[in-house]
């Protein structure tokens, strides 16, 4: 199965304190030493990136994007994320999520047969050329998942799919037992398509 187009990991907090994170900031804490492309300190905002990942914190939420999705760019967002929120431990921490998209070429995954229960009524309801998305909510270990399709339009484009795995957190003990589960979540997703496509 192949890795998600793209991928981040979300830590919603009740207040950053963005204007402390500068570039000079994560490299002294040994957070984020890698080599700087793009640099943006605000006091509202901070961002950096690298080739494969960007970090950008506002008053509630950080973000680690993986911009070049691989096990090892995902096992480096983890140990990120981990080195950031050991260094603030008083941080009053809200939750956290992991996000996956996917792109299936039409021809790939024929979703609508099991997606659609009664494809007749819909054709009649809206047209013979509709497609198809769908939400699903379902629980996953300590998260409450989210998968989104969303159907190709104009015809012969990609349906894109996502994931969110969100669990709310108290602590930093909660964040890293929960970043612990992130090749789960990654498995999960996968399979999802896989049967979504075997079955469709």
């Amino acid at each position: 199965m192949p890795l998600p187009n793209g991928a981040n990991i979300v830590i919603l907090a009740s207040n950053y304190n963005p204007s402390i994170v500068s570039k000079e900031w994560l490299s002294l804490r040994g957070i984020f030493g890698q080599s700087v492309l793009n640099f943006v300190h605000r006091p509202v905002l901070s961002l950096v990136e690298n080739q494969n990942l960007g970090i950008s914190i506002d008053e509630q939420r950080l973000q680690l994007v993986v911009k070049s999705v691989t096990h090892e760019n995902l096992t480096e967002a983890n140990s990120i994320v981990a080195r950031f929120i050991d260094t603030l431990p008083e941080t009053p921490y809200k939750a956290i999520g992991f996000n996956y998209r996917y792109t299936l070429p039409e021809k790939g995954c024929d979703l609508e047969r099991l997606l659609s229960p009664k494809p007749a009524k819909l054709r009649k309801v809206f047209s013979a050329e509709y497609k198809l998305g769908t939400i699903v909510a379902f629980a996953f270990d300590t998260f409450m998942a989210t998968l989104t399709v969303t159907p190709p339009l104009p015809t012969g484009q990609a349906t894109r799919i996502s994931f969110n795995f969100h669990s709310d957190v108290a602590n930093v003990d909660e964040i890293r037992a929960r970043l612990a589960l992130q090749g789960r979540t990654l498995e999960k997703a996968e399979s999802i398509i896989m049967e979504l496509c075997q079955n469709g």
